[in-house]
């Protein structure tokens, strides 16, 4: 890597208001300070980097590419280093000539590095079928238009002709564990990729406000209703016991189980229905309990594990996949089978996952928790990463969220389930107000009823 480049990738990591020569050296293991003045001299006289006094830096804050630096560290963390060696240039350059290139065209080195950036960092990605490998970058997303324009490198190609062959590409191999054998298959498929291509499966760079002054009155109403809480542990556990059930009854509801609130209680007090019930009914009843068990848990933290664990837990001996992430396309539908939404392909799944862990562990100290239970919720949901039981799991984890800080947990009733999707749906352009305003009326109702 560049010397220069190093000193400001590493700056913008720290992330402090000013550094030290000494600190600057440190940065390329230089036995003396004085090593380190070449390449401050450069920066400065590139306005990247500042003096501020003597042996003392700051970076060039409104400089463009000191943005973009810190842009694609803030997505990437500390695998943005591979962005910005000579090598990722390079590499850069012939993908801005040829946007998708196949395997066997590769040289040996180039192929390495360019795996290496596909598997940390998604700016490319990688197409497998059969009896062949190719790779395309993914010149439409924020953080791969800001490395190229930081290297200076204009595509030479036109975007949204590459982004529609990019669509087709996928849309007809078989890159999936479930062979796309019908016509519906392939269009759903084909409708997931161009959703994904074109960023609306992504909450997360859509936002339009995260700061709801109106949500103190849900910090006043907690604390006023924990104090009747207080030194009496029986009516906390009756209130729990209950609220579970309840919860349960309709978070299965609004996927579409049959059972009534008393067979709900039959079964999570007494273990058993009439025979003639179906399985599949029971067994999600009781898996709703033991999945929701773990919200409870204090030594539970959100985590690509967590998630899973609870998808499991809802799903064990229903789904084969359960706790695994899908393995063939998915969308969101209507009770009558019409598509409602698309979904986030089986290929970019993990990723889109990935993505939204890095935005909670950045944000889960700084929004109100319903802000961030509203949007790690939906995002979550427009993600769809599993098989079935995706509503499920996301209603769980918004509560989790709740719990963790300190708040009670609330019902999403089935009653209200075309207000609930409305709401979400309605959230995808950014707008979480609506969603929120839902929510914290639910919060603020449910806990009036509690005596």
């Amino acid at each position: 890597m560049n010397k220069e480049i190093k000193i400001l990738i590493d700056m913008c990591i720290n992330d402090k208001e000013s550094y030290t020569a000494d600190e600057l050296a440190s940065f390329l293991n230089l036995k003396y300070t004085e090593g380190v003045y070449p390449y401050l001299t450069k920066l400065q006289k590139r306005d990247l980097v500042i003096k501020l006094s003597k042996g003392e830096y700051a970076l060039k804050e409104e400089n463009k590419k000191i943005e973009d630096i810190k842009f694609i560290i803030k997505i990437f963390g500390k695998n943005a280093e591979i962005l910005f060696t000579n090598h990722a240039k390079r590499v850069l350059q012939r993908f801005s000539t040829e946007p998708i290139v196949t395997k066997s065209k590769l040289p040996s080195n180039n192929l390495r590095i360019i795996k290496n950036i596909a598997s940390k960092t998604h700016i490319i990605y990688s197409i497998k079928e059969k009896k062949r490998e190719s790779f395309f970058i993914a010149c439409w997303e924020e953080p791969t238009k800001r490395l190229l324009d930081f290297f200076d490198i204009k595509p030479k190609f036109d975007i949204e002709e590459f982004k529609q062959k990019v669509v087709k590409y996928y849309s007809a191999i078989p890159n999936t564990q479930t062979p796309l054998d019908d016509a519906v298959s392939k269009e759903l498929r084909r409708l997931n990729v161009e959703a994904y291509i074109g960023d609306k499966d992504n909450l997360l760079d859509k936002l339009k406000e995260i700061n709801f002054p109106f949500l103190i009155v849900v910090d006043e109403l907690t604390r006023n209703k924990e104090k009747s809480f207080v030194g009496n542990i029986f009516k906390l556990t009756s209130y729990i016991n209950e609220w579970k059930m309840n919860y349960i009854y309709n978070t299965d509801k609004i996927e579409g189980n049959p059972l009534t609130l008393q067979q709900v209680k039959t079964i999570l007090t007494v273990g058993a229905l009439a025979p003639e019930r179906d399985k599949k009914e029971v067994l999600e009843t009781v898996n709703s309990r033991t999945a929701l068990d773990n919200l409870f848990d204090p030594t539970n933290e959100i985590s690509i594990d967590f998630i899973k664990k609870l998808h499991l837990a809802t799903q064990q001996g229903i789904d084969t996949d359960a706790g695994q992430y899908k393995k063939k396309e998915n969308c969101i539908t209507d009770n009558s089978g019409i598509l409602i939404d698309t979904t986030t392909p089986v290929e970019f799944v993990e990723k889109r996952m990935n993505d939204l862990m890095t935005w909670y562990n950045k944000n889960k100290e700084i929004l109100h928790p319903f802000v961030l239970a509203t949007i790690f919720h939906n995002q979550f949901v427009y993600i769809h990463p599993f098989n079935d039981g995706n509503g499920r799991v996301s209603r769980l984890i918004f509560n989790f969220i709740l719990i963790k800080h300190g708040f009670f947990p609330i019902i999403f009733f089935n009653d209200e389930k075309q207000k609930y999707y409305g709401y979400l749906r309605h959230a995808k352009i950014g707008d979480i107000k609506p969603f929120l305003s839902f929510a914290m009326n639910l919060y603020r109702n449910q806990l009036d009823e509690i005596n």
